[in-house]
């Protein structure tokens, strides 16, 4: 059951996103700025429905088989170890539980426009069979010279499909960020993974700095104003998702937990990993 602060919270960012749809349309086109305002305000509506079920169905029924899958291929074993008390505060459960939406909200905003950007770059006739489809998904090679109307008609579902792409990954993992302790077993040495962590954080801040460049000089500074629609609209459409799979996320972890219980996985099991150092354990088999 949500509390008042969680539905205030909810409210205040389904206006927002409202308001970024409002001044998006605004800024970019002001004779038929009230039909895409309608035409953006619905695509919200159903990216909100859409984070909905991409929360239960990515992160309730498809998740536990997608981490089988992934432990059958390197030959080790999760362990899922269900939290029933209050957790511990510390700043990673502070991200995790009380900003969860606003990390899903950032991540699917950063991912979708980085997709669009590669597709924008790869984005030529001699791609081949793939040109119809990156074509129809380059929201940032629409012709600005269409009817906005028309533009809008044809950027929207575009902008829809790129915030779905984005949002797959964080919908897998938001029901594992507050109920589940998962533990990996035979997995990978740990200097392994401190050199692959070390090396995603500074690739994954790159790619920050880069996105931030790459919107304010080629789509933001001196640029037409359709872009910048385009930007504010991906904005609200991302928290608007955000807010959905936040909604979505107490069903989906109930769909885990019964999924858990039935054992149905091998390697991925509901228990806990305790470490027991070698001489305590010689001790115990003496």
């Amino acid at each position: 059951m949500r509390t008042k602060k969680q539905s205030l919270i909810i409210s205040l960012s389904l206006l927002l996103g409202f308001c970024l749809y409002v001044f998006a349309s605004l800024l970019a086109f002001r004779s038929d700025s009230d039909e895409i305002i309608l035409l953006t305000s619905i695509s919200g509506f159903f990216v909100l429905v859409l984070g909905y079920e991409s929360a239960i169905i990515l992160g309730g029924k498809m998740s536990l088989g997608l981490a089988e899958f992934i432990s059958r291929i390197t030959r080790s074993t999760h362990v899922v170890e269900v939290i029933e008390d209050e957790p511990t505060k510390t700043i990673r459960n502070m991200i995790t539980q009380k900003l969860s939406a606003l990390f899903v909200f950032a991540l699917v905003f950063v991912l979708s426009v980085a997709l669009s950007w590669n597709i924008f770059n790869l984005h030529d006739p001699q791609t081949g069979i793939f040109h119809p489809l990156l074509h129809a998904l380059d929201v940032f090679s629409k012709s600005t010279s269409l009817n906005p109307i028309v533009y809008s008609v044809e950027v929207i579902p575009a902008m829809v499909i790129l915030i779905a792409i984005g949002g797959v990954v964080p919908s897998i993992a938001l029901p594992y960020l507050r109920k589940f302790k998962i533990t990996g077993v035979n997995s990978e040495p740990f200097h392994t993974y401190l050199l692959f962590t070390v090396i995603g954080l500074v690739a994954g801040f790159g790619v920050l700095l880069t996105l931030v460049g790459f919107i304010y000089e080629e789509l933001w500074s001196d640029k037409d104003l359709y872009y910048r629609y385009v930007l504010l609209a991906m904005l609200g459409l991302s928290l608007h998702y955000s807010i959905g799979s936040f909604l979505g996320r107490d069903k989906s972890e109930d769909i885990v937990k019964a999924m858990l219980d039935a054992e149905s996985g091998k390697r991925v099991t509901v228990g806990t990993v305790s470490i027991q150092r070698a001489k305590e354990k010689e001790k115990d088999q003496r």
